[in-house]
């Protein structure tokens, strides 16, 4: 594993961003996006995720390369009962970081703080060699109010957007979000076993069930066979529906698709090998 250098804690008048900032190797800096989230003041992961994940689609619709700016560092941790757990992350560009702060509140003061820091840093990068000094800093700290300015222009329109949608929202994170979720694919992949032979265990195992249906498909011009899993009841902490409504409907019924949680994972990843020999579930 590559060793990554990590700057000591600050000392007095150093930046938090400057204490956080680690380099590779090769020398490239980034940030941690989980030791960004405190600083910018967010106290929930979801949330900051969100923000790193509108990032990535401006970063995209720019035509620019994603795997510069924003790469995933998810880890899978032990726990020290036994199993493990998927901790997601990202590393961040300086220029992404500096993305994640414009898309934060400005009326946080930790928030203000990262986008004059990002946007001195970033402008430093553009213009070296062209500036230097207080004259650097006098462009930078001008673009920096100016992106702020603009931020809470477009922040006072969305608000209204924001209030119109909040029912929507609201059914959508209860109902369907689910950033520690899993498809039944990754775990396979993750434990080292085919995803079809996982589904199967699991079905015999009596984890979950199919039911099976059919449909006319105006593509195909036939009928095509429909399969829809569910979880047991006893098993109802490893699984979670995620209702999928762009989907063709099952039996009259939105369809969903079974997703995994972090413990039914961890469940998983303890019982495969004693299902590989044939052993009870």
């Amino acid at each position: 594993m590559s060793e990554l250098t990590l700057p000591n804690s600050p000392s007095a008048g150093e930046s938090p961003f400057d204490a956080i900032r680690q380099v590779r190797p090769d020398g490239l800096e980034f940030w941690s996006a989980r030791d960004l989230m405190p600083i910018l003041g967010y106290d929930k992961w979801q949330n900051f995720e969100a923000t790193v994940e509108r990032v990535v689609a401006t970063l995209s619709n720019q035509g620019m390369a994603l795997t510069s700016h924003v790469t995933d560092a998810s880890k899978k941790v032990e726990r020290p009962q036994g199993g493990f757990l998927y901790k997601a992350d990202f590393e961040l560009s300086r220029f992404a970081c500096y993305l994640v702060a414009m898309n934060g509140d400005p009326r946080k003061p930790e928030v203000a703080a990262a986008q004059s820091y990002f946007a001195i840093r970033t402008r430093e990068a553009e213009v070296r060699p062209a500036l230097a000094g207080e004259e650097l800093l006098a462009h930078a700290v001008l673009e920096a109010a100016g992106a702020i300015k603009r931020i809470e222009s477009e922040r006072a329109m969305l608000e209204a957007k924001v209030e119109e949608d909040a029912p929507k929202v609201e059914y959508h994170d209860t109902f369907v979000a689910g950033s520690d979720l899993l498809s039944v694919r990754t775990v396979a992949s993750t434990v080292g076993v085919a995803e079809s032979w996982l589904r199967e265990e699991l079905v015999r195992r009596k984890w979950i069930y199919v039911e099976k249906s059919s449909r006319w498909s105006s593509r195909k011009q036939r009928i095509v066979p429909q399969a829809r899993y569910s979880e047991y009841s006893d098993k109802k902490a490893y699984f979670q529906r995620v209702e999928t409504h762009d989907a063709p409907r099952f039996r009259g019924e939105v369809m969903h698709t079974l997703k995994i949680t972090a413990a039914g994972a961890n469940a998983i990843a303890r019982m495969v090998p004693r299902w590989q020999t044939g052993g009870a579930a």
